[in-house]
Protein backbone atom coordinates (compact mmCIF):
# COMPACT_ATOMS: atom_id res chain seq x y z
CA UNK A 1 0.00 0.00 0.00
CA UNK A 2 1.37 3.03 -1.32
CA UNK A 3 -1.29 5.75 1.05
CA UNK A 4 -1.67 5.78 4.48
CA UNK A 5 -4.76 7.57 3.88
CA UNK A 6 -6.40 4.09 1.50
CA UNK A 7 -8.52 3.82 4.68
CA UNK A 8 -10.41 6.06 7.15
CA UNK A 9 -9.16 5.78 10.93
CA UNK A 10 -11.56 4.96 13.34
CA UNK A 11 -10.68 5.39 17.06
CA UNK A 12 -8.84 1.98 17.58
CA UNK A 13 -7.50 2.30 14.34
CA UNK A 14 -8.41 1.52 10.92
CA UNK A 15 -11.99 1.16 9.81
CA UNK A 16 -11.52 -2.40 9.91
CA UNK A 17 -15.18 -2.64 7.58
CA UNK A 18 -13.29 -1.05 5.24
CA UNK A 19 -9.93 -2.82 5.08
CA UNK A 20 -11.93 -6.34 4.92
CA UNK A 21 -13.54 -4.84 1.69
CA UNK A 22 -10.46 -4.38 0.72
CA UNK A 23 -8.97 -7.43 1.28
CA UNK A 24 -12.26 -8.76 -0.34
CA UNK A 25 -11.60 -7.31 -3.39
CA UNK A 26 -7.99 -8.08 -3.54
CA UNK A 27 -8.87 -12.08 -3.30
CA UNK A 28 -11.81 -11.70 -6.36
CA UNK A 29 -9.27 -9.73 -8.28
CA UNK A 30 -6.77 -12.31 -7.49
CA UNK A 31 -9.22 -15.45 -8.60
CA UNK A 32 -9.89 -13.56 -11.71
CA UNK A 33 -6.09 -13.54 -12.49
CA UNK A 34 -5.60 -17.28 -11.48
CA UNK A 35 -8.32 -18.36 -13.88
CA UNK A 36 -7.76 -16.37 -16.54
CA UNK A 37 -4.36 -17.68 -16.10
CA UNK A 38 -4.93 -21.64 -15.91
CA UNK A 39 -7.33 -21.05 -19.10
CA UNK A 40 -4.72 -19.00 -20.96
CA UNK A 41 -2.79 -22.09 -20.38
CA UNK A 42 -4.88 -24.31 -21.62
CA UNK A 43 -5.20 -22.51 -24.42
CA UNK A 44 -1.70 -22.38 -25.33
CA UNK A 45 -1.80 -26.71 -24.47
CA UNK A 46 -4.53 -26.89 -27.37
CA UNK A 47 -2.18 -24.67 -29.53
CA UNK A 48 0.97 -26.62 -28.89
CA UNK A 49 -0.66 -29.95 -30.17
CA UNK A 50 -1.64 -28.30 -32.61
CA UNK A 51 1.76 -26.97 -33.38
CA UNK A 52 3.34 -30.33 -32.90
CA UNK A 53 0.96 -31.75 -35.48
CA UNK A 54 1.80 -29.46 -38.18
CA UNK A 55 5.65 -29.87 -37.20
CA UNK A 56 4.64 -33.54 -37.99
CA UNK A 57 2.94 -33.36 -40.79
CA UNK A 58 5.58 -30.77 -42.11
CA UNK A 59 7.91 -33.85 -41.65
CA UNK A 60 5.98 -36.02 -43.67
CA UNK A 61 5.99 -33.78 -46.02
CA UNK A 62 9.75 -33.56 -46.53
CA UNK A 63 10.26 -37.10 -46.19
CA UNK A 64 7.46 -37.58 -49.27
CA UNK A 65 9.07 -34.71 -51.39
CA UNK A 66 12.32 -36.51 -50.74
CA UNK A 67 10.72 -40.06 -51.95
CA UNK A 68 8.17 -38.38 -54.56
CA UNK A 69 5.27 -39.96 -52.92
CA UNK A 70 2.00 -38.39 -53.12
CA UNK A 71 1.54 -35.54 -50.88
CA UNK A 72 -1.90 -34.47 -51.46
CA UNK A 73 -3.14 -35.80 -48.12
CA UNK A 74 -0.64 -34.09 -45.92
CA UNK A 75 -1.43 -31.04 -47.61
CA UNK A 76 -5.06 -31.31 -46.85
CA UNK A 77 -4.07 -32.29 -43.44
CA UNK A 78 -1.75 -29.32 -43.00
CA UNK A 79 -4.68 -27.05 -43.93
CA UNK A 80 -7.24 -28.33 -41.72
CA UNK A 81 -4.93 -27.87 -38.60
CA UNK A 82 -4.45 -24.26 -39.53
CA UNK A 83 -8.21 -23.70 -39.85
CA UNK A 84 -8.22 -25.45 -36.24
CA UNK A 85 -5.81 -22.72 -35.06
CA UNK A 86 -7.82 -20.29 -37.01
CA UNK A 87 -11.12 -21.15 -35.14
CA UNK A 88 -8.66 -21.13 -31.59
CA UNK A 89 -7.58 -18.07 -31.99
CA UNK A 90 -10.54 -16.49 -32.91
CA UNK A 91 -12.12 -18.13 -29.30
CA UNK A 92 -9.18 -16.21 -27.41
CA UNK A 93 -10.13 -12.96 -28.87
Amino acid sequence: MESKELFELSPNGYDCEQVEQYIALLKAQYKKLFDYAKATEANNEKLKNICRSLSNENKVLKAATVTAAPVESGVERIISLSKEIAKEAETLK
